[in-house]
């Protein structure tokens, strides 16, 4: 499934970030840096189908180039943040997704055991006993 439709508060976003854009301005780096802060990758096409963000991408271009080789390599380093950063939560949905799958796995076994050990669905759906909190002194 693809990233959802971009709504007011994604493009308010994606323009403050090209606002505050410095050094080297590519889509490829840009679009790292925006995934980063909305959570979700859009392509170059999906951009350019906002005036807003049209607009602050050309802005931000021709302030690009202006900029000094300083600007650029801490944007680099700016950019190579972000994109570890991806890695590192890409590879947290992976595992919290394996996890997930193991927890419904042994839910589903529980559940099938509990049925064939003489509970019904009612039994195992109770709620849980309400244990009065102890007090703290």
């Amino acid at each position: 499934m693809g990233a959802p439709k971009l709504n007011d508060s994604g493009i308010d976003k994606a323009v403050r970030l090209l606002d505050g854009w410095v050094g080297k301005l590519t889509w490829d780096r840009y679009l790292a840096m925006l995934e980063v802060e909305i959570g979700h990758k859009y392509t170059k096409a999906a951009m350019l189908r906002h005036p807003r963000i049209k607009s602050a991408w050309d802005h931000a271009k021709e302030r690009a180039k202006d900029d000094t080789g300083v600007s650029v390599s801490r944007s680099a380093v700016e950019t190579n943040k972000a994109l570890e950063r991806i890695k590192l939560l890409e590879t947290r949905v992976e595992r919290l997704t394996r996890e997930n799958n193991a927890l419904l796995e042994q839910f589903v076994r529980w559940s099938h055991n509990a049925v064939r050990g003489g509970l019904n669905l009612d039994d195992l759906d109770r709620p849980l006993p309400y244990a009065k909190p102890k007090e703290i002194r």
